[in-house]
């Protein structure tokens, strides 16, 4: 294995940002509640994209709680993300199939 030696003047660099990102990671999975920053930080999206999850696929009480701000739980979204769970989604589709329903009759 031969490894270049002007390379090895990058490894404190490369350190430094490992342990920055094991940092973030270690504040994120320690927490349950999280709110947009941390969760945007944690699955690695976009705030707006997380607004956009916020009303179209997570549900109020479940994935996150208005307790004068977001807050997300961080155990549901991981089932959510894992597509454990999706019984909260077939629960959802049923209620607005329902609620369609009764606006006919």
């Amino acid at each position: 294995m031969n490894i270049s030696l002007e390379n090895l003047e990058l490894l404190p660099q490369i350190l430094e940002k490992l342990t920055i990102i094991e940092q973030r990671l270690d504040s994120a999975t320690q927490k349950r509640w999280l709110n947009v920053n941390e969760l945007s930080t944690y699955l690695g999206y976009s705030k707006d994209r997380i607004y956009s999850l916020k009303d179209s696929a997570f549900i109020e009480d479940v994935h996150y709680y208005k307790k004068g701000k977001l807050l997300f739980d961080r155990y549901e979204i991981d089932k959510w993300v894992m597509g454990i769970g999706s019984n909260h989604n077939q629960e959802k589709a049923t209620e607005i199939v329902n609620r369609i329903l009764d606006s006919i009759k």
